[in-house]
């Protein structure tokens, strides 16, 4: 994500201290030319894409989509809601932190995006109170955090598409070690994030693969990557049942050593979304390296391609022939 593809249209901030007797908050104006407007782009262009984050998606009868406003107007019922549920959930959880609340909504490439940031501590601003009793940010050195903190704690919701992302924040709630913002916040269940579903059916079809077809092996890995770059690319999304339809037809062991497989590590039929950091990531060469140390760069799209590469495998050894050599060696 870059930062000439997000507007932010408002922005509310709060101080999240247990020790208040009620939640503080007010709208900020923002300057486009401003240092803290930068620094907003800054934080959501980092943290939009991310691969790590956490997923989930709400339903329309869900306490989420009861509070999510249908637009910038209606932002500031949603940032009461959710500031007092940080408030409160603050004075249970003595592990949590105090720290100030960020609040956006924007426009982030063309879809309409809630953001919050929960600033655990920062070397650059702090929210506190001015002479008027307004909240406003202003640059503070002196915090630090603990060993174990993180700098910061965020959410994104995709208004249109009722996704949510966030960070793997934790701390103990009720006895349990808990996603705070989803569970406690949100009233949401998360999925596995996007990198962890994508390497969990990597290693599903590629032992799938190994076990079934032998000397097959390597050029079945390579039809499957490309087939998954292709759905990637075409749907914006990685398709598991697709995915297994297209490589293993024909193949009944294939099939079924793969739904065994599926079904322990829970991968469900349902096609998962792929950010384009990570459509990007797919669609890369695959980098092929030899024992000698060789290394080989293939465009995606030919490694399935008899005509330009074939592969064979014997005791335990692969035998790479590249059948097209026009071009150049650079």
């Amino acid at each position: 994500m870059t930062k000439s593809k997000i507007e932010p249209h408002r922005c509310f901030i709060s101080s999240i201290d247990a020790g208040a007797a009620y939640v503080d908050y007010n709208e900020y104006t923002l300057d486009p030319d401003g240092e803290i407007y930068d620094y907003i782009l800054q934080l959501i262009a980092y943290n939009y894409d991310n691969t790590a984050s956490r997923k989930a998606v709400y339903d329309e009868d869900s306490f989420l989509a009861a509070i999510v406003p249908e637009n910038a107007e209606g932002f500031d019922a949603f940032v009461d809601v959710v500031a007092d549920e940080m408030h409160e959930l603050l004075k249970q959880v003595a592990e949590m932190s105090p720290g100030s609340g960020l609040f956006v909504y924007a426009t982030v490439d063309g879809q309409p995006v809630i953001a919050f940031f929960k600033l655990n501590y920062q070397t650059k601003f702090s929210c506190e109170k001015n002479s008027d009793g307004e909240l406003t940010w202003t640059k503070d050195y002196r915090l630090l955090p603990s060993h174990t903190q993180k700098e910061y704690d965020y959410f994104f919701i995709n208004v249109f598409e009722n996704r949510v992302s966030m960070s793997d924040s934790k701390c103990m709630v009720d006895g349990q070690y808990v996603n705070y913002m989803a569970e406690c916040i949100l009233k949401i269940s998360l999925r596995k994030s996007e990198k962890e579903v994508v390497k969990v059916i990597q290693d599903v079809m590629t032992n799938t693969i190994k076990e079934c077809y032998e000397d097959e092996a390597p050029q079945k890995i390579f039809e499957y990557r490309r087939v998954v770059a292709d759905t990637a690319r075409e749907e914006g999304e990685i398709n598991p049942k697709r995915i297994r339809d297209t490589v293993f037809s024909g193949n009944e062991k294939a099939m079924e050593r793969y739904e065994q497989q599926a079904a322990d590590m829970e991968i469900k039929e349902q096609p998962v979304y792929v950010s384009p950091k990570t459509r990007r990531s797919l669609a890369k060469k695959q980098k092929i390296i030899t024992k000698s140390g060789i290394e080989l760069l293939v465009p995606v799209e030919l490694l399935s391609d008899k005509n330009v590469f074939s592969f064979k495998q014997e005791n335990g050894m692969v035998s790479i022939v590249i059948n097209d050599m026009s071009g150049e060696v650079k």
